[in-house]
């Protein structure tokens, strides 16, 4: 069936453990870019090291100093980007994500998306709609700037990016794969 023939498209979507990740990790780093904070605070003090190792001759303890500085500036954004990946594992632990399991149902009309989780159930606008982003595997559809539906590894791929193209601004779609 033709994009131009579809009214509504129905999609199950089977989330697990792996798409949850993989969508954590492109909405923090890509979509909220939240990579550049840990990046500037460990340039910031490996120039303080570089500043302190330069001093080391003429300052007692400079050479300390300097090792402390890179050490703090190396480590902590490691440790808060392992912190992020545990708190990701663990939410997708506690939802008890499966691909056995349909996490919600989106129904896309020519109006709007109604999504479907047990018993609630939203409806969202085109017009009001924040983005969509087509990744492999996956497309991410974002009804909101914090609220996006993922659509993993759907069989209608082409037919579900067609139809939410159609109904979104060009510069809303972007395909990322």
């Amino acid at each position: 069936m033709s994009a131009a023939q579809q009214e509504e498209l129905l999609f199950l979507s089977n989330i697990d453990q792996d798409d949850f990740l993989r969508f954590a990790l492109f909405d923090t780093f890509h979509v909220k870019k939240r990579w550049k904070t840990p990046v500037l605070f460990a340039v910031l003090m490996t120039a303080f090291a570089a500043a302190c190792f330069a001093l080391r001759q003429s300052r007692e303890q400079a050479l300390l100093l300097s090792g402390v500085l890179l050490g703090i500036g190396l480590i902590l954004p490691l440790v808060w980007y392992l912190w992020f990946l545990s708190s990701v594992k663990k939410e997708a632990r506690t939802l008890g994500l499966s691909k056995t399991r349909i996490a919600y149902s989106l129904l896309l009309r020519e109006d709007g998306v109604t999504v479907k989780r047990g018993k609630e159930k939203a409806e969202y606008a085109w017009k009001n709609s924040f983005m969509a982003r087509r990744v492999k595997g996956c497309i991410y559809l974002y009804v909101l700037p914090t609220r996006a539906f993922l659509m993993p590894k759907c069989e209608e791929s082409d037919d579900a990016w067609d139809f939410i193209c159609r109904h979104l601004p060009e510069a809303k779609c972007k395909d990322l794969r």
